[in-house]
């Protein structure tokens, strides 16, 4: 890596090249990609890649977005997923979106894999799916093996993710533009109400983010995920039936909770159910929006 240019100190979304963009199909990712190719005139410079790392579990409106932004901004996004060689070992494939994973197979080739499921103490899911996945991409790129710069899209109103995350390990040097022009989520979310297109997630906020049944989103919204696209959950059920290393019988993502087979039974014959010792917050995790 070179030292950074004066037109990186200035602007923090002139990223060193070659660079690349962590596009996690949300608004605030969408938002910052948008930034940058502005802060290169408008037009994507050869050394700046773009990669969506796809887990199979997002909700339709996302991969919609994903497309969306690749047409109106003519940006070549990757689609990027999760993959076993022949001999089982990690590696990662390149897909069309008309081709993408939509029933979780890169999440469940994980699980066969490592032989356990992803729980709230041992957080695989992010670190695998997404943080590995593309860089094992960049790694088949000769512009990308003397090291390059890694935007991640964290704002300034999350100043704890965004200080943890920032590091140079001197091959990828992870940096937060958002952070550094203090953008905060209402300035993403007033940006966004002014363009032509935008991210069409249903229920409030963005609810059904990133994976829909994620284990660590709160009891309620969970229940009320569940009530509201239930076939969002079929994948999250079969995988706790999913013989592992700890458990023949199948394990579960969360000891706190029923299975989430069972919630979705409760949910269609009681509706909204209260959990012990469940505020209803989603866990922090490193997938962003």
């Amino acid at each position: 890596m070179t030292n950074p240019s004066a037109d990186t100190r200035t602007n923090p979304f002139r990223l060193e090249l070659p660079a690349v963009v962590a596009f996690s199909g949300g608004r605030t990712s969408g938002y910052m990609l948008r930034h940058i190719l502005d802060a290169f005139g408008g037009k994507q410079p050869d050394d700046l890649q773009v990669c969506f790392q796809n887990t199979g579990l997002e909700h339709a409106a996302t991969y919609q977005f994903v497309e969306d932004c690749a047409k109106h901004w003519g940006v070549r996004i990757n689609w990027l997923e999760y993959a076993l060689d022949a001999s089982n070992k990690p590696t990662f494939t390149v897909v069309e979106p008309s081709a993408a994973s939509r029933n979780g197979e890169p999440f469940t080739n994980l699980i066969q894999k490592k032989n356990y499921l992803p729980n709230p103490v041992a957080r695989i899911c992010t670190a695998n799916l997404k943080v590995q996945t593309q860089e094992r991409y960049l790694k088949s790129i000769p512009a990308f093996s003397d090291g390059y710069t890694n935007a991640v899209g964290l704002r300034y109103d999350e100043p704890r993710r965004a200080q943890r995350v920032k590091s140079d390990d001197g091959i990828k040097l992870i940096v937060c533009p958002l952070y550094e022009a203090k953008v905060t989520e209402s300035d993403v979310l007033e940006w966004w109400s002014k363009q032509p297109f935008d991210l069409n997630l249903p229920l409030k906020g963005n609810r059904a983010g990133n994976c829909v049944g994620c284990f660590l989103k709160g009891g309620s919204q969970t229940q009320e995920l569940m009530r509201e696209m239930p076939e969002y959950f079929d994948w999250w059920a079969k995988a706790e039936s999913i013989p592992v290393k700890s458990s023949p019988s199948g394990a579960r993502f969360r000891k706190d909770r029923p299975s989430y087979a069972s919630m979705l039974e409760m949910v269609k014959r009681q509706g909204m159910l209260p959990f012990a010792n469940d505020d209803d917050e989603t866990i922090p995790c490193m997938c962003h929006d």
